[in-house]
């Protein structure tokens, strides 16, 4: 019996269950040994790091300390590295400075806008490292369904945060309920911003829409809960790609989607809005799974799993003779702890900062910060 080649996916934000990688990682089961971890912190890196040491593929998703670590303190010859960048670490950290990229085989972004970003902020890194934009991939059939909508019923999906724009879609939905009162906002997130509860409570009042808004809180279902929603609303203030875009279209719901920079590369033209009357008319209009076959024609599962199958086949572009696979992990190297690297600082300067043996990823600074990460990155 042959066997198969091992891939080690390190995710520095989520578990299996609530990673981007899930899906994809069930579909390299089937010609791959998958080893995934979710690498949060210094000591899970070099736990997972070690247990690595055999594999032929590392995949490094989202560009942030593990990535850092793993490309600068790990000996990788013989291995095919790559690294999934999404747009926080693009714009709101340093990350992508401190990877050694001549140890990265590929790296893989979502979408042509945050390659643009890229270019603006490290102009010389499409000359370290290959560079493939590979969109993110909707399970199409996942989401399908037969269910009639009601097109009243808006979804609005994602972390109730400043980036996400929530305060537009107060807007929005006061002059739809002025025209109808049926139109009803159902929410599917978390706020963990007391400034910004607080504000979207006020509002809601002052506008008289408690009736219309409902909070749903976090959902484990979200293709049945889409199932019958006429319309998804995004408000953001950017997206790389924009997941639940995607699966509320898969599911049948019309989108109506905030022009944020790149997203008539990534989404119908006529589904973006620039102003509250545009988006409040493009919702009075909307159909039902009128956009179904654009989602499936372009970013279903199966096409993009093919294209990382076919990455993956490539040969290491790193080393043109390379040597047998070596000890990934090297207890010796001195390691910089993820949860004391500092963001925000000028182009250029180091953001690695190695520490006392004392703080661990433990620590509440550290805790804090990877609390600031994931809300940065949802």
């Amino acid at each position: 019996m042959i066997k198969k080649p091992r891939i080690a996916i390190f995710d520095a934000m989520n578990s299996r269950e609530r990673s981007f990688m899930g899906p994809l990682a069930a579909h390299l089961e089937t010609n791959w040994q998958v080893d995934f971890q979710q690498t949060e912190s210094s000591a899970r890196i070099s736990a997972t790091a070690k247990n690595a040491a055999d594999a032929d593929v590392l995949w490094l998703e989202w560009c942030l300390p593990p990535a850092v670590i793993a490309t600068t303190q790990y000996d990788l010859c013989g291995k095919k590295v790559i690294v999934r960048l999404h747009s926080f670490e693009a714009i709101d950290t340093h990350f992508p400075n401190e990877v050694n990229w001549e140890n990265v085989d590929d790296l893989i972004l979502v979408s042509r806008d945050v390659q643009d970003i890229l270019r603006m902020r490290w102009p010389d890194l499409e000359r370290k490292v290959h560079i493939r934009v590979i969109s993110n991939a909707i399970e199409c059939d996942r989401f399908a369904n037969n269910r009639s909508k009601t097109m009243t019923d808006i979804a609005w999906v994602g972390r109730i945060e400043m980036k996400k724009n929530p305060a537009m879609l107060l807007q929005i939905m006061q002059k739809l309920v002025a025209i109808d009162p049926a139109y009803r906002l159902h929410v599917a997130g978390v706020c963990n911003d007391l400034r910004m509860s607080r504000y979207l409570s006020h509002l809601i009042g002052q506008f008289g829409l408690r009736q219309n808004i409902i909070f749903h809180d976090f959902v484990t279902d979200m293709p049945d809960w889409l199932a019958d929603k006429g319309v998804l609303l995004s408000t953001s203030f950017y997206e790389s790609f924009g997941m639940n875009i995607g699966e509320a279209m898969a599911a049948g719901a019309y989108p109506v989607i905030h022009s944020f920079p790149g997203s008539n590369t990534v989404w119908p033209q006529e589904c973006l809005f620039s102003s509250i009357d545009e988006a409040v008319s493009l919702i009075l209009k909307a159909t039902p799974n009128q956009y179904v076959d654009f989602v499936r024609e372009r970013y279903d599962c199966a096409l993009l799993f093919s294209a990382v199958d076919a990455l993956l086949a490539e040969p290491n572009r790193k080393l043109s003779d390379q040597a047998a696979p070596a000890t990934l992990y090297n207890p010796d190297l001195v390691k910089p702890d993820m949860d004391k690297v500092e963001l925000n600082l000028p182009i250029g300067m180091s953001t690695v900062t190695i520490i006392p043996e004392e703080h661990k990823s433990s620590s509440p600074q550290g805790q804090r910060l990877h609390r600031r990460l994931k809300r940065r990155a949802i």
